[in-house]
């Protein structure tokens, strides 16, 4: 496993798009060839990826676990290897670069040093691209082997399964690279009767999630739902006693109305609020005001039952009375409109077609007849902005499972694949002060934004987009969340039209403003996941009377908390700021 592990990041980061986008883009074939390549390279990538973190977790739960060093020291020198051989496989020798400098010493040594072979020193170096399909081939066979391999020595039953599906993958990375080698010549063109149509009907024989969206076949989701597809957004603004009156002039412009009227039934709503941690500072907090009057109106246009749906967080390892239903009474959530749903209290098993492992999704989200988010316009580290997909996440229950380093699947990776069977079909932005801005607004704000904005729109990801472009992001892609969506799904989603009044927030700040605020960003997630003790370290400043410790921490615990809380504004705005 320690040998996989070492692999799969290699592959991992050599399949980047970053390593592989320019060469591809300089492929001297129509535009059409050079996106269905690029959407081969880039699912393999993910493919791998997803290896790569399996194998992580796995090795560092398993009972026999080997120092986590040892084991973060094989991918560490597995991410070197792809980089290695991504700069030798894509920089033309005519090319003087520092990158191409130190890569070629590296294979120097490693040759000197015995760590690769002589046939593989020989294929580290600019050639064609077909080339470069032929050696993929040989190395997606040997992953080949060692899987099957790994399976006569494995015995839980879960883990078969998985290393089963990983070899499934890899014998697809394989059939895709040996279909791209022989659609090219050694001048990097299309050889003689390869057409576009044809590449086609090829990849999809083999899977057709290595094709584009538009390109691809067998999609089961319900004409309805736009989700990935683009859709219309709409913007509202309103004076301070204004919220209902906003919110319903969004949702009724943006066609919820109609949606609501053609299927009727049972509706589900993902909102949050368990992040929550003082009545003081509601600003990472949905609008009690936004839920009621959304449920309100889906019940005068015909749904028969409304749910909301939220689901513990890691707060509730450290804090008692933290469950759903009593954040929930915390925070005044309630009405005879909808009814409060714990989604660890209702998940099901759902087997998925892409990912690795069997997932979980909420059931009443999976079964509701229609399907809303209503996501809590916040500042966040790694997506600049906590909206809509980030906050779909919740429908596969407990994020924290999913974040840190011994995790087997990453909490965006478990979100999309319930995407998949299990897509919302509208979705809207709460913006309305007060709101959590700066990079670590997700977990509380001591100087909230006054901005007031509704968004709405049929599709998520156009409604993300919207908002990210109000905060200065034209390219939402700038959001790892929303990046991996559009390589998951295939698609660029952007709004169509954007109408009502959308415009530069004049008053948030944006988590890369300054550069303090871009230093928070580009080390609070990583510092997150792997250095705050499961997320011991970082917590706000909890309304201890309502939710008092489990147990007191300890001196060192109770400093780092306190020095988190002063640093990043993680306390009540009516409070001092703890000192």
């Amino acid at each position: 496993m320690l040998l996989a592990l070492e692999r799969e990041q290699t592959a991992a980061v050599a399949y980047s798009e970053k390593m592989v986008a320019a060469r591809i883009a300089d492929l001297p074939v129509d535009e059409a060839v050079r996106e269905i390549v690029h959407r081969v390279v880039l699912w393999v990538h993910r493919d791998e990826a997803l290896h790569a973190q399996y194998l992580r977790g796995r090795l560092l739960q398993t009972r026999r676990a080997k120092p986590a060093s040892v084991i973060v020291a094989h991918q560490i020198i597995g991410g070197v290897g792809g980089w290695v051989s991504a700069v030798s496989h894509h920089q033309s020798p005519g090319r003087f670069s520092l990158e191409r400098i130190v890569s070629r010493s590296a294979i120097v040594a490693a040759r000197v040093t015995r760590r690769i072979p002589d046939g593989l020193y020989d294929e580290l170096t600019y050639r064609g691209f077909r080339r470069f399909c032929l050696f993929n081939v040989a190395l997606e066979e040997t992953a080949i082997l060692s899987y099957e391999r790994m399976l006569g020595l494995v015995e839980d039953d879960a883990e078969i399964d998985t290393i089963a599906r990983i070899l499934a993958d890899e014998r697809r990375h394989s059939a895709v690279f040996r279909i791209l080698a022989d659609s090219f010549d050694d001048r990097d063109e299309l050889v003689s009767g390869v057409t576009v149509e044809s590449l086609i009907e090829s990849i999809a024989a083999v899977s057709r999630w290595f094709l584009p969206g538009r390109l691809r076949l067998g999609n089961e989701v319900p004409q309805r739902c736009v989700f990935g597809r683009g859709s219309t957004v709409r913007v509202e603004r309103g004076g301070p006693d204004d919220l209902a009156a906003t919110v319903e002039r969004a949702v009724v412009n943006a066609g919820l109305e109609k949606l609501v009227r053609t299927t009727g039934g049972r509706v589900a709503i993902r909102a949050p609020f368990m992040l929550g941690y003082h009545r003081s500072d509601r600003s990472n907090v949905v609008h009690a005001e936004v839920l009621e009057t959304v449920a309100r109106l889906l019940r005068e246009w015909g749904a028969t039952d409304v749910a909301v749906l939220e689901t513990p967080t890691v707060y509730d390892r450290f804090f008692a009375h933290r469950s759903v239903a009593e954040v929930a009474s915390y925070f005044g959530l309630g009405s005879p409109d909808y009814r409060i749903v714990d989604v660890e209290d209702d998940l099901r098993p759902c087997v998925v077609e892409r990912g690795l492992m069997t997932s979980s999704v909420c059931e009443t989200w999976a079964d509701a007849d229609l399907r809303l988010v209503i996501a809590k316009l916040r500042g966040d580290p790694a997506e600049i902005a906590h909206l809509c997909l980030a906050t779909l996440g919740g429908i596969a229950g407990r994020t924290d499972r999913h974040i840190y380093t011994d995790r087997m699947v990453d909490h965006r990776t478990a979100t999309l694949t319930t995407l998949d069977v299990a897509p919302p079909d509208f979705a809207l932005v709460d913006a309305w002060a007060p709101v959590a801005d700066g990079p670590l607004g997700v977990m509380g704000c001591s100087r909230p934004s006054g901005v007031r904005r509704i968004y709405a729109g049929a599709d998520a990801l156009s409604v993300d987009a919207a908002v990210l472009a109000d905060m200065g992001f034209d390219d939402p892609r700038a959001s790892v969340f929303f990046r991996e969506a559009d390589q998951w799904f295939g698609v660029s989603s952007r709004p169509s039209a954007v109408l009502g009044e959308p415009g530069p927030f004049e008053s948030f700040r944006a988590p890369q403003r300054s550069a303090w605020f871009r230093f928070i960003s580009a080390t609070a997630a990583p510092m997150y996941t792997h250095f705050s003790g499961h997320g011991s370290l970082f917590v706000p400043r909890m309304d201890e009377r309502a939710f008092p410790p489990i147990e007191r921490p300890s001196p060192v615990v109770r400093l780092v908390r306190r020095g988190a809380q002063v640093a990043f504004g993680l306390y009540p705005p009516e409070s001092e700021s703890p000192s």
